[in-house]
């Protein structure tokens, strides 16, 4: 598919020299919608894989390169200051926790939705420390596993679990790595842990999530030894105990889709499903294959709970 080989050339961190052939007008949809709009204008900017591009195309891309740069840095700014003073142990998700340490720069991915699992019983003091900073609403979620904190400029969504919406972390805390640059008590996760959470979010989406979810996957399945059999037994295991192995097929599926490059890693750690669960996974995968998808599908919020088991 045309479609298909532009995006993986403008996806790569090493491009290739020249953009494939494709629809122009349907590539910048696809980015836009998807998140990844700045990261093919770094790259068409920067490498030749630009050269032979209508100027008019790279113009559409830059000023979305720019306004994410500005939106990152804003983020991430307001973010630091306001985790500097606080003593609660939290675990980073998302694009913040992964725009410094899977991207070569910092505009390559939105930082998007700023969101920390904080254990339930520190969920009280957490708010109100970040409340000194100027954190004073907060919206409840999810049976009140969730909840949203705002200053006026960003808001904050923490969760207690592993999974959005549950209680369990499931150890996420115990295998954190600290992260001081945003915050004393601030951790990332570890790269099998946030395999999980981003297979958690592609679930909860119905396998409908943006297509930098998948940048995200590749990136942390190329830092995966795929002959490390314990390891892969045990991420499978705790999908399991999550109840995220219908997620975790789907998500390995679908990246080793888009990005052959990681298909034998994701081979490796792609759980194995009864022939039931397995078809109707692969029934939910047949859209999700197709990058013009620019919406989320009707049935999309019955994927999702079917996906990520309770």
């Amino acid at each position: 598919m045309a479609l298909l080989d532009a995006l993986r050339a403008v996806c790569a961190f090493d491009p290739p020299g020249a953009l494939p052939s494709c629809d122009l007008e349907e590539l910048a949809r696809v980015l836009d919608a998807h998140g990844l709009a700045p990261l093919a204008s770094y790259q068409l900017e920067n490498h030749p894989l630009g050269a032979g591009v209508p100027r008019s195309f790279r113009e559409r891309l830059l000023p979305i390169y720019q306004g994410v740069v500005n939106d990152n840095v804003f983020k991430l700014v307001t973010l630091k200051e306001a985790l500097r003073r606080v003593e609660v142990p939290s675990v980073l998700l998302g694009g913040a926790a992964y725009v410094d340490w899977l991207y070569p720069h910092l505009a390559f991915r939105p930082v998007g939705d700023l969101r920390l699992i904080v254990r339930g019983p520190q969920g009280a003091p957490f708010a109100a420390s970040l409340a000194e900073a100027g954190f004073s609403s907060v919206m409840e979620g999810r049976g009140g596993h969730t909840a949203t904190l705002g200053d006026g400029r960003i808001t904050l969504r923490i969760q207690e679990g592993l999974v959005e919406g549950r209680t369990e972390d499931h150890g996420v805390f115990e295998r954190g790595e600290p992260f001081p640059a945003l915050g004393p008590c601030v951790l990332r996760p570890s790269a099998g842990d946030a395999l999980l959470l981003t297979a958690a979010d592609l679930g909860l989406a119905g396998l409908h999530g943006p297509l930098f979810l998948l940048v995200d996957l590749r990136e942390l399945l190329v830092r995966l030894d795929p002959s490390d059999a314990p390891r892969l037994e045990t991420l499978r295991a705790r999908a399991r105990a999550a109840g995220l192995e219908r997620a975790l097929y789907g998500a390995m599926r679908l990246v080793a889709h888009y990005f052959p490059e990681v298909a034998p890693a994701a081979a490796a750690l792609t759980p194995e499903l009864g022939r039931a669960a397995r078809l109707a996974v692969d029934a939910v995968l047949e859209s999700a294959r197709d990058p013009t998808r620019l919406r989320l599908p009707r049935g999309a919020k019955a994927a999702a709970e079917f996906l990520v088991l309770p």
